[in-house]
């Protein structure tokens, strides 16, 4: 499953798109939903163009310099909704950085464990109060694009949730965890 390849042919359903307006449509509207780099846009659009995927065209406004637009072939389209579908059939569990931290817990420092606990608690509650604040703005997202939101903020409960218990054992926790480094 290449989600890369799916986001960039999904924005260009669209319609056609710089690299620019592609890399800056990942980072603003995708990046609250996905962790995508759109640091090397260019690249995977070389590559999609190469496959027959999308299709380049040279546009020069006045003085300005030649800018590149894609837009998406019959053969990207067939692509998008493959990789579509293959996504939402998915059975791939999703994995989550703090989960291979807590594996090695006894080897860390309660206090510095517990300290940031706290401050991932704190990052996720500004996550969830601008998903609220979101929510609430009908303009902004479309309705398929809110119910995104509703998934995320959902998500984000259980997460919040689950760090309150993990720091409540952890203060309860009466052997010192191991500290070997």
């Amino acid at each position: 499953m290449d989600i890369q390849r799916l986001t960039i042919l999904g924005i260009l359903k669209e319609g056609p798109k710089h690299g620019y307006e592609i890399k800056k449509i990942v980072k603003k509207d995708l990046g609250v939903f996905a962790s995508l780099e759109s640091k090397s846009i260019y690249y995977p659009l070389k590559i999609m163009e190469k496959g027959g995927l999308i299709k380049k065209a040279i546009a020069r406004e006045k003085r300005r310099p030649q800018k590149y637009t894609y837009t998406l072939t019959a053969r990207g389209n067939k692509e998008f909704l493959k990789l579509a579908m293959e996504a939402l059939s998915s059975q791939k569990r999703p994995f989550i950085d703090i989960d291979i931290p807590l594996y090695f817990l006894p080897y860390l420092n309660k206090k510095g464990v517990v300290a940031r606990l706290r401050l991932r608690k704190r990052f996720l509650e500004k996550v969830k109060n601008w998903l609220n604040i979101n929510l609430k703005t009908k303009e902004k997202f479309s309705s398929h694009q809110r119910l995104l939101l509703k998934h995320h903020l959902n998500l984000l409960k259980a997460e919040d949730d689950f760090l309150d218990d993990i720091i409540n054992i952890i203060k309860e926790y009466k052997k010192p965890l191991k500290n070997k480094g």
